[in-house]
């Protein structure tokens, strides 16, 4: 809870030059109904002065010892994983300390932040290292440390396997049991890193004698 001494704000001392003093308090939730933690709001004064309050657990926020006035309200900070609530909500607070927003009682009054489902912005994809080399035990290239590595092998199954770059930038696979690789068939390898489009996948083929 917070409390604001800037004249219209009480500051203990002051009192509101013996008016009363109100306390402004509402509640963040999602489009569920579920309380926002670590919303942050804003109430301003028709002096322009301002003060900040973050919601709690619960979801709720509280302006302590606001008097008799016109403010307004607005989001300045939203979780992450939400969307700003854009709107300027007015507040009035009349001289019995009666407190309404967007022209209705205060207890009428929730703040609905929608979910941010914009989706996380992607780099270009990673670059595959070659050679990829085949032997008849493995297929062995290299590639970003860190990445994921899957291996198509041809036939009717597609058989797929993974692996990790090493922090060498190298990684094998093991050919799977039973996996008979014929020469001029083809294996597509491709690399998968965090937050990026996976690579175009890379065909290798399978050389005489493997």
């Amino acid at each position: 809870m917070f409390n604001l001494f800037c004249g219209l704000f009480s500051g203990g001392g002051n009192n509101c030059n013996n008016q009363c003093a109100a306390n402004i308090c509402f509640q963040a939730i999602d489009p569920n109904d579920c309380p926002i933690c670590g919303a942050v709001y804003r109430l301003t004064c028709q002096c322009r002065k301002y003060i900040n309050a973050i919601t709690g657990r619960n979801g709720c926020v509280t302006f302590c010892g606001v008097c008799p006035g016109n403010y307004t309200i607005t989001q300045v900070a939203a979780p992450f994983g939400y969307l700003i609530d854009g709107a300027s909500h007015p507040v009035s607070v009349s001289d019995r300390c009666c407190v309404k927003i967007d022209g209705l009682p205060m207890r009428c009054f929730q703040s609905v932040n929608q979910r941010d489902n914009t989706p996380p912005e992607q780099s270009d994809p990673p670059i595959l290292a070659a050679p990829v080399t085949v032997d008849t035990l493995t297929i062995s290239g290299g590639g970003t440390p860190g990445c994921k590595i899957k291996a198509v092998f041809p036939g009717p199954e597609n058989c797929v396997c993974c692996t990790c770059v090493r922090r060498d930038g190298s990684w094998s696979i093991d050919v799977p049991a039973g996996e008979n690789l014929l020469e001029d068939e083809v294996i597509h390898i491709t690399q998968c890193c965090p937050c990026m489009l996976p690579s175009e996948p890379l065909p290798v083929e399978v050389g005489p004698g493997t």
